[in-house]
C-alpha cells in the first residue's frame, strides 16, 4: 500500500490477562516511544499514563512523523485499523471547538472534527493537510451525548470525531520527561530538532 497515511500508524494489542482480545492503533512519538489511546486495555510496555485518554509506551523506530498543532477549518485525515484489521481513513474538517468531556472528567480540552472514524482507529494518528500529525483519535460522540453542549459548533453537529490534540500530548510528554527521564526532553518533530 503506497499511501503514506497508511505507512505511519501500526496496530497495538492487549496483553495479559486478555492477550490479543482488544486492538487499537498507534503512532510513533519519537525514536523510543509511541503514543496511543489509554482506553485500549492491558497494553504492553506502557511507560506513562497521561492526563487524558493517552499513554506513551516503549516502541523503537527510526521513522518518526512530524507533529504540529491543528488549525480550525483545515482538512484532517484520521487513520487506523478497522475491526477487520485492514487500514482505513476518514477525512473531514477541524472544528474550532475545544471542550472537556464530562464522562471522562479528566480536565482535558479535546479537539473535534467531522472526519468519520470506526472502532479500531482509537489511538491512531490524525493528520493535517500537510501530512503532519496533529493528534490521536480518541473516539466519536453521537448527538445523544452532547445535546446540552454550550458550544453551538458542537451542539449543531449530528456526530463528530474526538481527538487528543498535539499540544495536550506534548504537555503530557513534558510531564513524563520531567518525572521519569531526569528532565531530558525529546523533540517529537525531527524538523525542529536542530533549533533546540
Amino acid at each position: 500500500m503506497n499511501d503514506p497515511v497508511y505507512s505511519q500508524f501500526f496496530m497495538v494489542n492487549s496483553g495479559p490477562p486478555l492477550p490479543l482480545m482488544f486492538q487499537g492503533s498507534a503512532i510513533q512519538w519519537n525514536e523510543d516511544y509511541a503514543v496511543t489511546a489509554k482506553h485500549i486495555p492491558f497494553l504492553w510496555n506502557v511507560a506513562h499514563k497521561g492526563r487524558g485518554d493517552l499513554v506513551f509506551f516503549k516502541h523503537k523506530s527510526k521513522t518518526v512523523p512530524q507533529w504540529r498543532p491543528h488549525i480550525a477549518g483545515e482538512t484532517l485525515t484520521a487513520a487506523g485499523l478497522s475491526p477487520f484489521l485492514f487500514p482505513v481513513k476518514g477525512t473531514g474538517k477541524a472544528l474550532a471547538a475545544r471542550a472537556e468531556l464530562a464522562d471522562l472528567n479528566d480536565k482535558v480540552p479535546y479537539a473535534f472534527s467531522d472526519a468519520p472514524i470506526v472502532k479500531g482507529m482509537s489511538g491512531g494518528p490524525v493528520f493535517g493537510d500537510d501530512a503532519k500529525v496533529v493528534g490521536i483519535t480518541v473516539g466519536f460522540l453521537a448527538e445523544r451525548f452532547y445535546t446540552k453542549a454550550a458550544n453551538p459548533e458542537i451542539a449543531n453537529s449530528k456526530r463528530f470525531s474526538v481527538f487528543m490534540p498535539y499540544d495536550e500530548i506534548l504537555r503530557e510528554w513534558n510531564t513524563f520527561s520531567r518525572e521519569s527521564l531526569d528532565g531530558r526532553q525529546v523533540n517529537p518533530d525531527p524538523g525542529t530538532q536542530a533549533s533546540n
